[in-house]
């Protein structure tokens, strides 16, 4: 189906509605000109007479009418044939424009298709049509309110689930640039990516020329799996998958933009970070992960996170069977409450007075309303002026119209946008660590002989996603040593990093380390064995030879470069 026929949702409906407005008004004239016909002419006749040669004027058979004619019967006699003839003619133009529409979906190339039309669909479409690229969309919900939107764009619709090699195919995916996959399961989603990977493995497609696919997956441990799967791994198809997370993103363009260390913490530094959760769902997992990934201070001071949900206890059970050693980098604590309770306030207050003590609090239920209410009732507080209130929304809320102290966070049209996806505003420092990489091994021998000796493009997802998670990080140093990340234009002096400094950060950036294997589910062996996700760096910084203890100095030695690369520098406050 073309979004053509979509286009025209609205006028079919007003058409129907006066095709059968006009059936009944010749078929009451009809049977009204009739009788009085019959009474005009005195001729026997009964009521069902007069209906019975009514319906005879719809296929033009009326009967032979003389002398006088009520006009009643006059206009029946000209209006009952046009209604089947309009009828056939509405539907030989629904059968022709749905015909015409599936042959120019068949003549698509290089077209982009977007698999699930929901708001990331929609954001997405908007993105691709400034870039004037052709679209179409696989849409399995016929009443997809969502839908409406295409009437206003170039693009097309095809109505079928995505996860059927006959819709696929018709959608011409073999020929297309990319695709994106946002049905908003992920069951769904990977069995249509599985789909769409054995149709371009059957086709004549190569590498120089690979079909870009692009899945939005909700729950982390499918993307840690996926990640390190051949399916994402392999380059040398012509099929590039990339995996990506709203959930993740927005976590990271929070702490990335609002870091809960604030303005750093030194070593010699008492104070603590806190992260209060407001609902743990898929939103706020991701916040408490990415506390675990960065929350790693010069002080050694552990984060706290603090879960607050109606199922807190349930739900936190869970997240910590899928990762088990969360509480090695955190203190996890929950209190099991509605959003609306009256006590819930009470509760809140005890967190926010504790001294020396960083709080952030994130609003992020799955129902953006509630966060919301319940920013309005915190609005209504005086916190202190180390407590910070975000709160997951929208992006058509603004909270300026009606607080200074809350700010949004997860807008859609950010976390979904090309340049989020693609690497943009929050991979620049992670696309610079990997070709600073680059230019140091190419000066090697032996270059081109690792995994990672290849351009970003080309490089698996797993290495990048170790570089995204370096470069998380690189403020909470740059901050831990009382320097702030500026634009390289700024007239102060760039910090030159101290022996000592060195030393810290690298121990600092071991411990990074430490927690990103650990969550992504490595564990500690005296044998490496990659595949089973064994390593003997997996240890304190002092068990580690001189060799793996390089690795962390040069990672922290490079960041004025990786800085620098992407117009920026580290400056003493």
């Amino acid at each position: 189906m073309d979004s053509t026929s979509n286009n025209h949702q609205s006028q079919k409906f007003h058409f129907w509605v006066l095709l059968i407005g006009l059936f009944f008004v010749s078929l009451v004239l009809g049977v009204i000109g009739f009788e009085h016909y019959y009474k005009y002419h005195g001729l026997e006749h009964e009521l069902a007479k007069s209906f019975y040669n009514t319906f005879q004027l719809y296929v033009l058979e009326g009967g032979d009418l003389s002398g006088h004619i009520p006009w009643e019967l006059h206009i029946a006699r000209f209006t009952a044939p046009l209604v089947p003839l309009f009828a056939l003619i509405m539907t030989m133009l629904q059968i022709f424009r749905e015909q015409l529409g599936r042959f120019r979906i068949s003549l698509m190339r290089n077209h982009v298709v977007i698999i699930g039309f929901g708001t990331k669909g929609k954001i997405i479409m908007e993105d691709l049509l400034r870039k004037k690229k052709k679209i179409l969309v696989i849409e399995s919900d016929h009443n997809n309110l969502e839908l409406g939107f295409i009437q206003h764009s170039k693009g097309r619709l095809r109505l079928g689930n995505a996860t059927d090699k006959t819709v696929l195919k018709k959608a011409n995916i073999t020929h297309a640039e990319m695709v994106y996959l946002l049905t908003g399961n992920d069951n769904t989603q990977i069995k249509a990516c599985l789909e769409i990977y054995q149709l371009i493995k059957d086709s004549n497609r190569t590498k120089e020329n690979p079909l870009n696919c692009i899945m939005h997956l909700q729950k982390q441990e499918f993307m840690n799996t996926l990640r390190s799967h051949n399916l994402v791994q392999n380059i040398e198809d012509a099929f590039a998958l990339r995996i990506f997370n709203v959930y993740e993103s927005s976590a990271r363009d929070l702490f990335e933009e609002n870091p809960p260390d604030g303005i750093g913490i030194p070593a010699n530094s008492n104070t603590v970070v806190q992260i209060l959760i407001f609902g743990f769902g898929l939103a706020g997992e991701a916040l408490a992960l990415q506390t675990a990934l960065t929350g790693h201070y010069a002080n050694g001071k552990t984060p706290k996170v603090l879960i607050v949900d109606r199922l807190a206890e349930e739900k936190v059970h869970d997240f910590l069977e899928r990762y088990p050693t969360f509480n090695d980098y955190c203190e996890l604590k929950y209190i099991t409450s509605e959003a609306d309770s009256p006590q819930l306030i009470n509760h809140l207050m005890p967190y926010t007075n504790i001294p020396n003590t960083l709080t952030t609090i994130v609003l992020c239920f799955d129902n953006k309303t509630q966060n919301l209410l319940l920013g309005l009732q915190l609005d209504s507080i005086s916190f202190e002026e180390h407590v910070s209130i975000f709160v997951r929304t929208g992006d058509d809320v603004a909270f300026t119209t009606f607080s200074q102290n809350i700010k949004p966070y997860g807008l859609s049209s950010k976390v979904c946008s090309q340049e989020s996806i693609y690497g943009g505003f929050l991979d620049k420092k992670a696309i610079a660590f990997h070709n600073n990489y680059l230019d140091k091994r190419r000066k090697e021998e032996g270059f081109g002989k690792k995994d990672a000796d290849v351009s970003w493009e080309e490089l698996s997802q797993e290495f990048k996603d170790s570089n995204k998670k370096a470069a998380d990080h690189t403020g909470v140093k740059m901050r831990a040593i009382g320097c702030e990340i500026v634009d390289a234009a700024d007239p102060g002096p760039e910090a030159i990093i101290t022996r000592e400094e060195l030393l810290m950060l690298s121990k600092l950036e071991h411990q990074r380390w430490n927690a990103e294997r650990s969550l992504a589910g490595w564990t500690y062996s005296k044998a490496r064995n990659d595949k089973a996700r064994k390593t003997p760096d997996l240890t304190e910084w002092e068990n580690l030879s001189k060799e793996v203890q390089e690795y962390d100095v040069n990672a922290v030695k490079i960041i004025p470069e990786v800085l620098a690369k992407v117009g920026l520098k580290a400056v003493r406050l």
